[in-house]
Formats: structure tokens, sequence, C-alpha cells
């Protein structure tokens, strides 16, 4: 896999965890890295302090797939950067026309996740679909909340949105808008208020390799169940994604069946969406 390969991988999960609804643990297993991502975050204990003493920088560089880490990263912060701004500004301009996109991403990865995952299913492995998509469900469908959050909520602010990030429909944006942390967060970020900052971050570095070592565990002893569970979770995470809805004062949404006056825009962008992701499938599989 090359470098620019990875780094555009790394723009499209930094896009996709700026975004509420979206997740960049989705962009990562719909283009083939989720595995090798949470290999990574795995590696990172406090042996690399012995192996930096005893190999330095070239035994680091190895243990941590940095030919894999570095442009990732760079991909991430720079998409975070720019990428997600303008995303966002497309959202207040025309949400059903970019949900639409999502829509066809996100449906087209959870088909090719199925695909490869039906013939290994067991009844179990069905159970815990329904299961994830239940799940998925009831979190999207929840009503956002308003909160003036105290310092200490910070970190565990943090690491829920971060390890959230490393889960296939589960955006960590999202939770925040869920438990009214979001527009908080919003403002400390364009006020660069350092402490909270530092406490948000601090608690998701904590969050998203801890989260790291359970998905990996899950993955070694129960790997069907395990993409079962998150193959659902994508599915259910659509309702998040759907264009046609509406919101109350509350916060709350209501999805509806679209009239033609505004099915066709959105429904063409969803199927873009859908080929775009679908050609990533398979150039994934082709790239390693």
């Amino acid at each position: 896999m090359s470098w620019f390969g990875i780094w555009v991988r790394g723009l499209a999960m930094g896009a996709a965890d700026a975004v509420p609804g979206v997740s960049g643990g989705t962009v990562a297993f719909l283009t083939g890295i989720y595995e090798r991502w949470l290999a990574v975050l795995t590696a990172i204990t406090p042996e690399l302090w012995t192996i930096f003493s005893r190999e330095g920088i070239r035994g680091l560089w190895l243990r941590l797939d940095g030919s894999f880490l570095v442009p990732l990263v760079v991909g991430i912060l720079m998409s975070l950067i720019t990428l997600a701004h303008w995303i966002k500004d497309w959202l207040d301009i025309f949400p059903d026309r970019v949900w639409g996109f999502f829509l066809g991403l996100v449906f087209a990865m959870g088909i090719g996740m199925l695909s490869d995952l039906r013939s290994s299913m067991r009844f179990k492995d069905w159970a815990w679909l329904v299961i994830g998509i239940l799940t998925a469900l009831a979190l999207g469908l929840q009503t956002p909340q308003s909160a003036s959050p105290s310092l200490w909520v910070w970190p565990f602010a943090g690491a829920m949105a971060l390890s959230a990030m490393l889960l296939p429909g589960v955006s960590g944006s999202f939770l925040l808008l869920l438990a009214g942390l979001y527009p908080a967060l919003i403002s400390a970020v364009s006020a660069l208020d350092i402490k909270i900052l530092g406490l948000f971050i601090g608690g998701g570095a904590v969050g998203i390799l801890t989260m790291a070592h359970i998905l990996k565990a899950l993955l070694a002893r129960h790997h069907t169940e395990a993409l079962s569970c998150l193959t659902g979770v994508v599915f259910g995470a659509l309702v998040r994604v759907w264009p046609w809805q509406g919101r109350g004062d509350d916060g709350s949404i209501s999805l509806f069946v679209p009239t033609m006056e505004v099915l066709w825009g959105p429904l063409g962008l969803a199927v873009s969406g859908f080929v775009l992701a679908s050609l990533a499938l398979k150039l994934s599989a082709r790239d390693g």
C-alpha cells in the first residue's frame, strides 16, 4: 500500500470524524486499513521506551509501522484542519445532498462488509448483526442534549469521543452532540482553550488506546461475531445520514419518505456515493 494511498485514507477518516453522524472507523473499514490501524494503536505500550533505548528511532519506526502511521496521521490532521471545515459549511447550505452522499457511501460499505462475511456467518452471527443494527438505531434516534460542562467532564468526553472513532458506524462527534458537549468543544477549539483541549485530548488518548485493545482482542477471539455486530452498527447508522429528515425545537429528528420535489438531488448524490464507495472497495482489495 503506497504512502499516497494511506494519506488519502487519512484525509477521508479525518473528514468523517468531524461530521456528527459519520465515523472515521467506517472509512477505515471501507478502505481496508481497519485491523492494521488497530495493530498500530495496540503497539503503543510502555514497552516502547525499552525498544527506543535498545534500538533507537529505527526500532520505534518498525514497532509502530511508521510507513503506515505517519501518512495516515498527517492525512487525518490535514483533513480536520481543511476538508472538515468545508463539509460543515456544505451541511449548513445543502444538508440533504451531503447526507445523501454519505448515505450512499455508508450503504455500499455495509453491503461490502456483509458480502465478505456472509459465507462464514452462522445463526448466532446473524443475531449479532441484528444487535448491532438495533444498538445503532437506539443511539441514532436519541435527542441531543444541551450542557455547560465542568472541567472534570472533559477527560471522559475525550475518552468517549476518540474511542468511538474506532467503531464503524458510531460517530464520536455525534456522541458529543447527544451529550450536549459538541458546541462547547467547538467553542474551545475556536478559542484555543488549552485547558479544555488538553483535558479532552488526554482523556481521548487513554480512551482510544483502551478501545483498540478491546477491539483487537474481540477480533482475535470472536472474529466473525465481532465483525457481524460492527456490520450491523454500520447498517443501523444509516438512520443518522437519512437525507429526508426534520428536526424539532428540542433537536429531535423525524424521518420522512421524500416527495418527488425533494427526492432527486439527494438520491443522485446517494447513487454517486454508492458507486464511489464500491470502486474504493475494489481498489482497496487490489491494494492489499
